[in-house]
């Protein structure tokens, strides 16, 4: 079983914000896979630059969702991730999509992410990893979506 992560960004060197936070969640988690990088618009708050998305899998650690979550956050913090508009720009955003086949709610984090499924830059890339043959088997996974993305 894989631990998936999501990635975003949308400020800065996107190409670059996307590898450094490669390089942070590879110093706690081994990476099996990553997909490629897609372009899309935004979604919820319109009035900002499209982001580069994508989905790398790890082996799943020997730690809770919650402290992944705590990982994730903290990964984020450290590349200066600032919260000032609610889904508004960000340097980095970190989403714990999957883990394992699990699924698992607290007040820190939900798997699999809420909305997951409505997302192209979410699933599209997803489905390019060898972990997905094993969640696909668990969870229903739309084939049309509200929005679009792209591979770069």
């Amino acid at each position: 079983m894989s631990l998936f992560i999501g990635l975003g960004t949308n400020l800065g060197d996107k190409k670059q914000n996307l590898a450094q936070a490669e390089i942070h969640l590879q110093a706690h988690f081994k990476l099996i896979s990553k997909s490629q990088t897609y372009s899309s618009p935004a979604i919820d708050y319109l009035d900002q630059p499209d982001f580069h998305n994508q989905v790398i899998e790890f082996e799943l650690p020997d730690l809770s969702p919650n402290e992944v979550m705590k990982i994730l956050l903290k990964v984020e913090n450290d590349m200066g991730r600032q919260r000032h508009i609610p889904k508004g720009p960000r340097i980095i955003d970190l989403d714990l999509l999957f883990f394992g086949a699990q699924t698992f709610k607290s007040s820190l984090v939900e798997i699999p992410h809420p909305r997951s499924f409505e997302r192209s830059f979410v699933i599209l890339p997803l489905m390019e990893l060898p972990g997905f043959t094993l969640i696909k088997n668990r969870f229903s996974f739309p084939q049309n979506f509200s929005n679009f993305s792209r591979p770069l």
